[in-house]
Formats: structure tokens, C-alpha cells, sequence
């Protein structure tokens, strides 16, 4: 049976799907909206609109992916996959936020198991994720997926050892990004329809 990429949010449901590169600017929103502690925790340290800023620009390269849980059009967590830009080295770095308002709600537990399935499926072998000592939450959610946890004063590193592809992780993930990617067509289409609507009463 398929997971469910529905989570209950603040507002009510949404889904967790992968984002495109043509819907960059809903991560790069959502990071921006992150309150100081959050920022802190996703990336270790204090950071600013500008760092952001260019740090959703390049998130979506070749050697990463995004996932997100998208509520109302508006992306409230994300988690990103990154390190496939070097297959042979056969590992991965997982990284994720969620805004306060949509904590404790069991999103970061559905990116999670996305992330993971996603990179079985590019021949991932070892995960690795890293946090502040002090973010407990973040380590539940490694211990709930059997990471094994090391470090001290800095930071916390997991370890998740994600087993190979199957064909139910390779289905799995086929109808969950042919899912967000019909979402994003339907969502470029409402844009864009005004426009095409003016051009034919125009003549254009």
C-alpha cells in the first residue's frame, strides 16, 4: 500500500510532494519566513534574508532535491536531498524546516520517509543529517527512523543506513512526482490563462 502525502497542517490538509524548479520561489518564500530559532536550527547557525535568499537559488541543482508539504499553495516545510551530484560516493545529505505554526502535526516524518525512498532510489546507500544538540525534535524524528546518533557540544550527526531501490519504491515515487508535477501544470495554466484569454480577444 502507497504512504499517504496528505499531513494535517495548521490550517487543515495539505500534501507532500517534490517541487519543481519553476516553483523555486515557494521554498525561497518559506525559508524567508522562517523566525530566527528555526533559521538557527536548519542551518546551524544564525543567518540572514540575504543568505537565503541566494540559498534557494541554488538548491535546485543537479546534485539536490526538494520536497515539501504545500498547504493551500503555500509551502509550510521542506526537506531537501542533496549530495546527488556524486553517486559514487553513494551518500546523501538530508536537511528540513518547518514553520512553528505547522509543527508537531507529523509533517517532518512524511519528508522524511520521502527523502529516504527517494534516495533509494538513486542508489543512496547512507544518509546523513545533522542538528543542534539542543533540537530534540529533530532527534525523535532520526531516532524514529533508526539513525544512529553521534557528536557532542556543536552538533549531533545521524546516520541512516536506507537499503537499495525495489519496484515499490521506484512506483511509489513515479506516481507521487507525476502528482506534483500535474499540480504544478494545473498551477501554471491558472496563471498564465488571463493572458492568453487577452491575446485572442485582441487578436495577438
Amino acid at each position: 500500500m502507497a504512504r499517504s502525502t496528505q499531513a494535517r497542517g495548521k490550517a487543515g490538509r495539505g500534501e507532500i510532494r517534490r517541487l519543481w524548479l519553476a516553483e523555486r520561489d515557494l521554498f525561497r518564500e518559506h525559508l524567508l519566513r522562517l523566525d530566527p530559532l528555526t533559521r538557527q536550527q536548519r542551518f546551524g547557525t544564525a543567518v540572514n534574508d540575504a543568505f537565503l535568499e541566494n540559498y534557494a537559488t541554488t538548491t535546485f541543482g543537479v546534485g539536490g532535491l526538494v520536497y515539501a508539504y504545500v498547504e493551500d499553495g503555500v509551502v509550510r516545510g521542506a526537506a531537501e536531498l542533496r549530495g546527488l551530484d556524486d553517486i559514487v560516493a553513494q551518500t546523501g545529505e538530508a536537511a528540513f524546516s518547518v514553520e512553528t505554526g505547522w509543527r508537531r502535526a507529523g509533517i517532518g516524518g512524511q519528508l522524511f520517509s520521502r527523502l529516504i525512498t527517494a534516495a533509494r532510489n538513486r542508489g543512496i546507500r547512507t544518509l546523513y543529517m545533522t542538528c543542534l544538540p539542543e533540537n530534540a525534535a529533530m532527534r525523535r524524528l532520526a531516532q524514529k527512523f533508526e539513525a544512529d546518533l553521534a557528536g557532542g557540544y556543536a552538533d549531533i550527526e545521524g546516520v541512516i543506513a536506507t537499503g537499495g531501490p525495489t519496484p515499490f519504491t521506484i512506483l511509489d515515487e513515479a506516481f507521487d512526482n507525476a502528482k506534483g508535477f500535474a499540480t504544478l501544470a494545473l498551477s501554471l495554466q491558472r496563471t498564465f490563462w488571463p493572458t492568453r484569454i487577452l491575446a485572442r480577444a485582441f487578436g495577438a
